[in-house]
C-alpha cells in the first residue's frame, strides 16, 4: 500500500489533528487488553512461519575484498554493469540510416551525462567527413548571408587570406586621399588577390572570391569593410567522432544565435560575422547527448531538435535578444549537418513521448534501457564495484576508503536495490552518499573513509528528509493517530503504508477496520466512495470478494454487506499490498475473533488466498518497529510478511538485533490462513467434502456467521412477501 502524500497534502493530514483529539475527549477505546492464546497445535506452526535472523539482512566480509583501501585499486573504466544496453547502446552508435537516434532509458541527471559521454568517448568512434564553413556577404541579397562548404583547411585560409589583404588595403589607403582610393584599391588587389585565390581549389570559394573583390573596388568608397570579412563558423573533419554534451539545452546554446555588431557609427545591428555555431554545429559528424527532461520547459528547442533531425539542416535564427520570439531580418543559408542525438531520459518520459508525438518515434529509433541493478557476482563484489568507488574517489577529489567501508558500501547498494544478491546500479546516489561520508571523514580528521563515516553519511542523509516521518512518530506517540501495538481487537488490524515524499520513502503503520453486517451490498471500499483510493487499491478490494467467493459461497450465495477502510486516512491511497490486512479484518468481524494489534500485516493476495510480494518491505518493517519501540513494547510485537519478500529483506542493524534476542518477530507467509492463524492463535480450518470446515476453527465461525446471515435475510425476505415486513 502507498500513500503518495506530497507536502500540501501531508499538511492537509496533519490539521486534522483537531478532530483526532477531539474523537480521544470522547472516550475509550473498547479493546481487549488480554493476549491472544495460541492453540497448542500451532505454536510449532507459527514458529516454522518465523524469518530466521541471517536470512534479516546480508552482511558483506571485508575480507572477501582483498584489499585494506582503495588507495591502490585502478579505478572503473566505463560503466559499470549494463552488458546488454550497451550492446544496444553500440548498434545505435554505428547504425548511420536516418532516424537511429537513441533514447537511453532508466538514466538521468549530470552523472549519467557524464557516465555515457565517457563511455562514447572511449569508444573513439571515426569521425565522418565534414566541411569548413564560413558566412561570407551575400553580394546579391546581403540578408541572406551565403554558407561556403570548403575542403578541410580551405575555411582556416580563406579567413586569414583575406583578412590579410583587407588588412593591408586599409593601411594602404590611410596615406591616401578619398579621390585616389580606387586606384590605390587596384592596385592592392591586383598585387594580392592572384596569390590569394591560388590557394584554393574549391570552385566554390574562387567564385566567391571573385565577387568579393569586384565588389569591394565597386564600393570602394562607400564601403563597409566589415562586409568583406570571413566568418569561420567550424572547423573540419576530425579523426575521432565528436561526443558533444550539452547540459542548458535553450535554442542558442543547441543551435546557435546571430549577434549585434555595430558597423560604422550605426547601432548594434545583426551581423554575418556575429553568426555562431552551438552544440549542435559542434556535434556534427559525431554525438550530441542530451537530458530528455530540461525540454520540459524548452519547447520551442525540442521543436527545432526534431526538425534538424528529421530534415538535416541547421537554419541558425536571428532573434531579437529583449524578446527571443521576435525574428530579425538576417536569414543566413540552412547548414547541411550529420549529427546522432542520445536523449538521456526515464521510462515514463518515453513512453509519454511515443504516445504523444508522431516525430518521435521516427526520429528515435533505438531504444536503450538501462537497469537499475546487477547480480552482485564474485567479479562485481570484488573487482567491478571497488573499482566504481574507486573511480568516484579519483574525479571527485575525496578520500580513499577502508576495506570495511567499501563493504558498507555494498551492503547499501544492495539495500538500495531492494533485493538480496542484487545491487543497485544508480551510480549517482552511491556518489552522493561517498562525498557525503567524505565530508565526515574529514571533519573527524581522518585520513580514511571509514565504515562509520559511510553509515553516518546514510543517516544523515534520512535526517534531512524524515520531517514528515518524525511529524507522523509524534502524533501516533501523542495519541492523534490512533495506533494500537498491544491487546487485540474484531475486525482492527495494523496494515502497513509506505509514504513517498519523492526522494524519500518510510513505512508506517496504518488501522484498518472492516465492518459486516446483514445485506447484499457486497464490500464497500470506503476510501473509493471518498474519492482517495487508486485504481490498484480499487483492485486489491475487489480481489477480497473473490476469495470470499471461493472459500465460503460454494454451498450458498454469498450475502454480505460489509465495509473496509484506512481509518485516519485524509489523502490518496493505491496499491493492493493491503489486501492481506483487509481481508483479515473482515473475517475477524465476520467469525467475531479479535485480531493481536502487536502484529502488523503487510502482504497483497490474489483470490485463491496465495500471499503475493509487495514493495517497501523494508521500509514497513522498520516503521512497525520504530512505532513499537517507542510506545512500550513487550517483545512480543512483529510484523507479517509475504514469504516471496524474504529475499528482499535488507533490514537496519537494529532491527536484526531485536529479532535475534526475541524481542520483535517476522513471520513470512504463504497463504491467508498462515496469516490468520498468527493473529487469532486459531487453527484456520480445513474444509471438508461437505464444504463445511473443521468443527473449533476460525473459518468454521466465519462460515457460520455466513449461514447466520443468509438465513436471516430469507426469513426477512419471507416475511416481507406475507406483509410482515416493514
Amino acid at each position: 500500500m502507498k500513500l503518495t502524500n506530497k507536502t500540501k497534502k501531508m499538511k492537509k493530514k496533519f490539521d486534522s489533528a483537531i478532530q483526532a483529539r477531539a474523537l480521544l475527549r470522547l472516550g475509550t477505546e473498547t479493546w481487549s487488553r488480554q493476549a491472544i492464546h495460541i492453540h497448542p497445535s500451532l505454536k510449532d506452526r507459527i514458529a516454522s512461519l518465523r524469518v530466521r535472523v541471517e536470512d534479516l539482512a546480508w552482511k558483506c566480509d571485508p575480507a572477501l575484498l582483498g584489499f585494506k583501501s582503495t588507495r591502490k585499486i585502478r579505478p572503473l573504466r566505463g560503466m559499470l554493469g549494463q552488458r546488454q544496453a550497451l550492446r544496444a547502446l553500440r548498434l545505435g552508435l554505428t547504425v548511420s540510416s536516418p532516424g537511429y537516434n537513441l533514447f537511453l532509458c532508466g538514466l538521468n541527471g549530470t552523472e549519467s551525462l557524464r557516465t555515457i559521454e565517457e563511455y562514447v568517448g572511449s569508444l573513439h568512434l571515426p569521425g565522418q567527413h565534414v566541411p569548413e564553413r564560413c558566412y561570407v556577404q551575400n553580394f546579391d541579397d546581403p540578408q541572406r548571408p551565403k554558407l561556403l562548404n570548403l575542403p578541410e583547411g580551405e575555411g582556416e585560409k580563406l579567413l586569414k587570406g583575406v583578412t590579410l589583404v583587407l588588412k593591408r588595403l586599409q593601411k594602404a589607403l590611410q596615406k591616401k586621399t578619398e579621390k585616389q582610393w580606387r586606384s590605390v584599391a587596384k592596385q592592392v588587389l591586383e598585387r594580392e588577390f592572384p596569390g590569394l585565390i591560388e590557394l584554393f581549389e574549391s570552385s566554390e570559394a574562387r567564385q566567391w572570391l571573385e565577387a568579393w573583390r569586384r565588389n569591394l573596388l565597386d564600393q570602394i568608397h562607400n564601403a563597409v569593410i566589415e562586409d568583406f570579412e570571413v566568418n569561420l563558423v567550424n572547423s573540419g573533419t576530425q579523426r575521432v567522432a565528436p561526443v558533444v554534451v550539452e547540459r542548458i539545452p535553450n535554442t542558442s546554446n543547441l543551435f546557435g544565435w546571430i549577434g549585434r555588431r555595430p558597423i560604422g557609427e550605426q547601432a548594434p545591428a545583426p551581423h554575418f560575422t556575429e553568426i555562431r555555431g552551438g552544440s549542435f554545429l559542434k556535434a556534427d559528424g559525431g554525438f550530441l547527448i542530451l537530458n530528455a527532461a530540461d525540454f520540459y520547459s524548452l519547447p520551442s528547442s525540442w521543436n527545432m531538435l526534431k526538425s534538424c533531425l528529421k530534415y538535416g539542416t541547421l537554419q541558425i535564427e536571428d532573434t531579437d535578444p529583449s524578446n527571443p520570439s521576435r525574428m530579425g531580418g538576417l536569414k543566413p543559408e540552412p547548414i547541411s549537418l550529420n549529427v546522432k542525438v542520445i536523449l538521456l531520459g526515464d521510462f515514463e518520459l518515453y513512453d509519454e513521448l511515443f504516445e504523444a508525438d508522431p516525430d518521435f518515434r521516427d526520429i528515435f529509433k533505438v531504444r536503450v534501457d538501462f537497469d537499475s541493478e546487477q547480480t552482485l557476482s564474485s567479479l562485481v563484489l570484488r573487482r567491478e564495484y571497488p573499482a566504481f568507488v574507486a573511480r568516484v574517489c579519483k574525479e571527485n577529489s575525496l578520500l580513499p576508503l577502508s576495506a570495511p567501508a567499501v563493504a558498507r558500501v555494498i551492503e547499501l547498494a544492495m539495500r538500495k536495490a531492494g533485493r538480496k544478491k542484487k545491487v543497485t546500479l544508480q551510480s549517482w546516489l552511491m556518489a552522493d552518499l561517498l562525498r557525503e561520508a567524505d565530508y565526515w571523514a574529514r571533519d573527524a580528521r581522518r585520513r580514511l573513509i571509514t565504515e562509520q563515516d559511510v553509515t553516518k553519511a546514510e543517516l544523515e542523509s534520512n535526517q534531512r528528509l524524515n520531517l514528515v516521518e518524525t511529524k507522523i512518530a509524534e502524533m501516533i506517540m501523542e495519541g492523534t493517530i490512533l495506533i494500537s501495538t498491544s491487546g487485540s481487537r474484531i475486525g482492527q488490524v495494523n496494515g502497513l503504508a509506505i509514504y513517498d515524499m519523492g526522494d524519500y520513502l518510510f513505512g508506517k503503520p496504518s488501522r484498518i477496520t472492516a465492518e459486516t453486517a446483514y445485506g447484499q451490498g457486497g464490500i464497500i471500499n470506503i476510501e473509493r466512495e471518498s474519492g482517495f483510493s487508486g485504481r490498484s487499491h480499487d483492485k486489491g478490494v475487489q480481489i477480497l470478494g473473490g476469495f470470499l467467493r471461493s472459500r465460503f459461497a460454494q454451498r450458498r450465495p454469498l450475502n454480505l454487506t460489509a465495509s473496509v477502510c484506512f481509518e485516519q486516512s485524509y489523502s490518496g491511497i493505491d496499491g493492493d499490498s493491503a489486501s492481506a490486512s483487509e481481508i483479515y479484518a473482515l473475517l475477524s468481524s465476520l467469525a467475531k475473533l479479535p485480531l493481536r494489534q502487536d502484529i502488523a500485516v503487510t502482504g497483497s493476495m490474489n483470490q485463491k488466498g496465495d500471499i503475493q510480494p509487495i514493495g517497501g518491505v523494508n521500509e514497513k518493517i522498520e516503521g512497525f518497529f520504530d512505532c513499537v519501540r517507542a510506545g512500550h513494547p513487550t517483545g512480543k510485537e512483529g510484523v507479517i510478511i509475504p514469504r516471496k519478500n524474504v529475499n528482499e529483506l535488507m533490514l537496519r542493524d537494529d532491527v536484526v538485533r531485536a529479532v535475534k534476542r526475541g524481542k520483535f518477530h517476522i513471520y513470512a507467509i504463504n497463504t491467508v490462513e498462515e496469516g490468520f492463524e498468527i493473529l487469532t492463535g486459531l487453527p484456520a480450518g480445513r474444509r471438508r467434502k461437505d464444504g463445511t470446515y473443521t468443527p473449533h476453527s476460525a473459518f468454521a465461525l466465519v462460515d457460520s456467521r455466513l449461514e447466520e446471515i443468509t438465513n436471516g435475510l430469507r426469513q426477512f425476505q419471507a416475511g416481507e412477501e406475507d406483509g410482515g415486513g416493514p
